[in-house]
């Protein structure tokens, strides 16, 4: 009678527990959808693919208003200068950087060689102190060598894929960004 009762036990102790979770630990696989459709932030990045990545439905962003002379995006929950980004995208145009330092910074972040189509390139997560992921960022650049984009998600929504969302951006971006000759 002891054991069934400690069995009995145990089976709705891990049931109970089971329908507690955090919803937090299902993951949100929903597309970001067309990262420059309208209406547009900076000129250039869609309201919905910025509310997916940071999961933030009201938020701030600042930076380059034009598509065709994009250089920056930063999106935050206010225009406050102290309030923390949230998302950060960035075109270095003639920037004197090397194969060698990009690499190294690849190693040193455990990062990952950016898919066929999005690449050259790499991502890497951005963990918390705990090494819980809180976002990720992206550096791909020109195969002429001459510009890099980066797409920096400092805090994602939580249960997204933080860096399948960077990959993402990178592989909308790039042909209007990093497409063009020097």
């Amino acid at each position: 009678m002891r054991a069934r009762s400690s069995a009995l036990l145990l089976i709705i102790l891990v049931a109970g527990t089971t329908a507690c979770l955090p919803s937090a630990l299902t993951q949100d696989k929903t597309p970001l959808g067309s990262v420059t459709a309208s209406p547009g932030e900076c000129g250039l990045l869609s309201s919905q693919a910025i509310t997916r990545a940071t999961g933030l439905t009201d938020f701030y962003a600042s930076g380059t208003n034009s598509p065709t002379h994009f250089q920056y995006c930063v999106v935050s929950e206010s225009g406050n200068a102290k309030a923390p980004k949230r998302l950060e995208i960035e075109l270095h145009d003639d920037l004197a950087f090397s194969q060698e330092g990009l690499e190294r910074r690849r190693v040193t972040d455990k990062g990952v060689t950016l898919p066929a189509g999005v690449g050259p390139g790499y991502s890497a997560a951005i963990k918390g102190k705990d090494g819980e992921p809180l976002g990720a960022y992206v550096s791909a650049w020109a195969s002429h060598g001459t510009k890099l984009l980066s797409v920096t998600l400092y805090r994602g929504a939580p249960g997204r894929d933080h860096q399948a969302d960077v990959i993402e951006f990178a592989r909308q971006l790039r042909p209007l960004l990093l497409a063009q000759t020097p």
